[in-house]
């Protein structure tokens, strides 16, 4: 008796395509975050500011609202290059919170050394979008896995 077996599914296709896949949803990813990064950021943030901020804003002649974006600059470097999201520095720390501190006393403002800044979560891919690049991987997974 022989006995016969035949598989609709290669391997050898699948590991050849795997870095391009991975680095597809990735870049996906990163844009997708870069995008919802900049809606958050658009339709207001929580905490709202507090007077003491709105009133700097207002010496600057910067927006008094929303949160994050009175100069434009963290707003604007906000982006994908390649498979990584970028954007100026202090994005990550008021995303996060922080405390400020190492402003000179000569400086204006230097009264707001050890002042608590609340944590702005804004950096997000949004679930919309997840569920978009989780299944475009699939698809893409289960294509390179076919014979």
């Amino acid at each position: 008796m022989e006995l016969k077996i035949e598989t609709n599914f290669d391997f050898g296709k699948l590991s050849k395509s795997l870095a391009r896949l991975q680095n597809n949803y990735l870049e996906n990813y990163a844009e997708g975050s870069a995008k919802q990064s900049k809606s958050n950021i658009d339709s207001g943030l929580s905490p709202p500011l507090e007077d003491s901020t709105r009133a700097i804003r207002f010496l600057r002649d910067e927006p008094l609202s929303p949160p994050l974006k009175a100069s434009g600059a963290l707003y604007n470097s906000i982006r994908k290059d390649g498979t990584t999201l970028v954007m100026n520095f202090y994005g990550a720390l008021h995303n996060k919170g922080f405390v400020i501190k190492n402003i000179p006393k000569e400086k204006p403002f230097s009264h707001m050394n050890g002042k608590k800044i609340p944590a702005r979560k804004f950096i997000s891919t949004g679930l919309k979008n997840l569920k978009r690049i989780n299944e475009k991987f699939m698809k893409d997974f289960r294509n390179a896995f076919r014979k």
